[in-house]
């Protein structure tokens, strides 16, 4: 934390008054939200109401919400005990090694649905406590301790266990948490001094720093503005055209609030230091993308993303909805209850009535959310809602797996029957809408038959951006003659997150090819672009370059570079650091980023597995495999470095060998269709040819729509 700095009194105003009582950082340009409590009353006082203002707290007695009064929860084989020692909340737990302690709790996150705690941990850490305090009432389940893996045995050898990395809040929670946020890590001492300018989220999170505005307020001149850094307050002007069901933007424009709120309501990697509120988002920020895991294939949420991903591919985004047309941006609420919110700009008389919703009017069935933002429970008790504001769509759900409202609903019905009542009601058109998530379900189940449709939606401005931005990243997958049109389209797009997935899209294209096509790039405005193409265009022969292009390949390699050594106490950090570097010819260096990336997170598979393919490349087969024993002993159960280590005994020509490690990897994660396919063709290999078209035959009811592992059983089975 930064340490108070106390302004001294010496003025005559209110406002100058406020500023002398303010007993927190006021450092740098900062100037803390209490001094916008003088002349912003009402925004102030909804702010102190809202979950942005408890969003972090130094844990007191008076907002510890959980119970410390010498409690215990059992999780496992641990009792955990809370109770309080001269008003310091302290958890008794399990630690490093299993072995009890006694920590202090440091500060609070959030209040409700739940509330998490932050222990005082060596290296200057803040881990987040697996144990969480259910705050809902007890008549809702609430008023309990409960863990946040309660179907897991989460012990100290697990990654998600509190005290390893993965649970570090340095790194993970406390920046949105926090107002002006440094991380401070310090790579030599792996120790953290992190820092920050008002714990919550506060007024300058939003508006940035105000010292200007203060000064500005106590002499307005309307000629230098009002000394605020940023505007956000430029919403978009609906109105109604004659027989319209649906309010339409006078003059439609980017919304810089979006952005703002993007900052932390999404799921992004950070590329630089803080953000910088007078600069586009992807100037701090590389949003991700509609990724498998994250989102399903139809773009609904999976894992927890934070709104902007869903948000920013709806017909709402495009059509210059922002934030604050629905959230009062201080209360964090909605301005109104959800049906009067969608009146706004939706025909409540086309829109909120039976006709339309085929539900009862009032019931929850005819809710607009209920239908179009279906929720998610995250964390075991917060409920959130997507915010891509989609359509049902149950015949999608029969053929991939998606989920859909209806079901979400009426759990006792099928898809098939939520197919037929929709069939009823509107006919069967409603099925040739577009969609582009029967060609995403092709891309993640490596269907060659995904690369046409991929380049239809990446050329096609009538998707959002994200979307084609995700298209344009699969591609690299699907490259031929007839992508690289699009791709070139794609480099030349208006927006930055579509242009540095077209950048992405030529990953596996020849050298001269990359070449020719990212030469123009390498000065492209957004960093976020530049940094994708700096990872290509390491691995193009330096001698290919002028005099002044080398000038700007190195600008862009030392940029490269930064952003990664940002991500230091992260495997994943020295990972991508160390593929680059090999990459550029530097081993050496690759290697010693890879062994830091273990030292990191022991219990990131990933490092082990990258060093191993670091060692495979520069021909030190012993160490090759030494890595991979070290990476299973530690992570015996992980699936990945099992296949790694039998594809490892393949190309040593243990075949035999090979199998166990191939099968035990294929077990563990069976939703695989990779590893399925590699098992089953190790095992015809090895002259166990009945066993691999079982395998093969099992793999294909899974993934009917895998080419290799179709293709292989089809051979086998064809074979004399």
């Amino acid at each position: 934390m930064s340490l108070p700095n106390v302004v001294k009194k010496g003025g005559i105003s209110l406002l100058l008054w406020v500023i002398s009582q303010v007993a927190y950082a006021t450092s740098g340009n900062y100037a803390g939200s209490q001094v916008c409590a003088a002349c912003h009353v009402e925004a102030y006082t909804g702010w102190k109401q809202s979950q942005h203002h408890s969003a972090l707290q130094q844990a007191r007695r008076d907002n510890v919400l959980g119970d410390f009064n010498n409690t215990t929860f059992r999780y496992g084989d641990v009792t955990s005990r809370f109770f309080f020692t001269n008003d310091q909340p302290i958890v008794e737990t399990d630690g490093p090694e299993g072995k009890k302690g006694q920590y202090n709790v440091a500060f609070t996150i959030g209040d409700y649905p739940l509330q998490q705690y932050l222990i005082e941990y060596p290296g200057g850490r803040l881990q987040a406590l697996g144990i969480a305090w259910d705050s809902r009432p007890e008549s809702e389940g609430g008023q309990r301790w409960f863990h946040l893996y309660p179907d897991d045995d989460i012990d100290y050898r697990s990654p998600l266990h509190w005290t390893q990395p993965s649970q570090n809040g340095n790194r993970m929670c406390i920046e949105c948490h926090t107002t002006g946020y440094q991380k401070g890590y310090q790579a030599e001492s792996d120790w953290y001094k992190s820092q920050w300018q008002e714990v919550g989220v506060g007024c300058e999170s939003c508006h940035g720093p105000a010292s200007a505005h203060v000064e500005w307020a106590q002499n307005p001149d309307k000629a230098k503005g009002n000394g605020l850094s940023v505007d956000i307050s430029d919403a978009n002007i609906w109105h109604w055209l004659p027989g319209a069901s649906i309010a339409q933007s006078v003059d439609k424009k980017a919304q810089k609030q979006i952005e703002i709120c993007a900052q932390c309501h999404s799921r992004r990697e950070a590329i630089t230091s803080g953000f910088q509120v007078d600069k586009p988002l992807n100037e701090s920020y590389q949003p991700e993308l509609l990724r498998s895991g994250l989102y399903h294939s139809d773009g609904q949420i999976n894992d927890e993303v934070f709104v902007y991903g869903s948000f920013a591919q709806s017909k709402m985004f495009q059509a210059g909805v922002t934030c604050t047309n629905c959230h009062d941006p201080h209360t964090n609420q909605l301005k109104a209850p959800p049906q009067q919110v969608c009146a706004q700009c939706h025909n409540p008389q086309v829109f909120d009535t039976p006709k339309h919703t085929f539900h009862k009017a009032g019931s929850a069935g005819a809710e607009c959310v209920s239908c179009h933002m279906p929720e998610k429970t995250y964390m075991v008790v917060d409920p959130r809602r997507d915010h891509a504001f989609k359509t049902p769509r149950p015949d999608l759900s029969k053929t991939l797996g998606t989920p859909n409202a209806c079901i979400q609903c009426h759990d006792d019905k099928s898809n098939r029957w939520a197919v037929s009542a929709l069939d009823q009601w509107l006919g069967t058109t409603w099925r040739n809408k577009p969609e582009f998530a029967s060609t995403f379900h092709l891309a993640r189940t490596s269907n060659r038959e995904a690369g046409k449709s991929l380049l239809e939606i990446a050329a096609n401005d009538g998707y959002a951006p994200m979307i084609r931005a995700t298209a344009y990243s699969e591609i690299a997958n699907y490259l031929s003659r007839s992508a690289l049109p699009v791709i070139q389209q794609g480099l030349s797009d208006s927006n930055p997150i579509v242009r540095s997935a077209a950048v992405s899209a030529l990953t596996q294209a020849p050298a001269q090819l990359q070449h020719q096509l990212l030469l123009p790039l390498m000065k492209d405005s957004s960093k976020a672009v530049r940094l994708e193409v700096a990872r290509i265009v390491a691995g193009i022969p330096e001698q290919w370059f002028s005099a002044e292009q080398k000038g700007r390949r190195q600008q862009l390699i030392e940029e490269f570079v930064a952003v990664q050594q940002l991500h230091a106490d992260s495997a994943a950090g020295r990972i991508n650091l160390g593929q680059f570097y090999l990459k550029l010819g530097r081993a050496t260096e690759a290697v010693k980023e890879l062994e830091n990336a273990i030292a990191v997170e022991p219990l990131f598979d990933q490092a082990y597995i990258q060093l191993a393919s670091t060692y495979h490349q520069v021909n030190r087969h012993q160490e090759e495999q030494a890595i991979l024993q070290k990476g299973l002993k530690t992570i015996p159960m992980s699936a990945s470095l099992n296949h790694a280590m039998g594809l490892y005994l393949v190309r040593q020509k243990q075949r035999e060998a090979s199998i166990a490690y191939l099968e035990k990897a294929a077990d563990l994660m069976p939703d695989n269709a990779r590893f399925i396919y590699i098992y089953g063709v190790a095992l015809h290999s090895t002259g166990k040819v009945s066993k691999a078209i079982d395998i093969l035959k099992q793999g294909l009811d899974r993934f009917p729509e895998n080419i290799d592992i179709g293709n292989a059983l089809r051979a086998y089975e064809s074979a004399p």
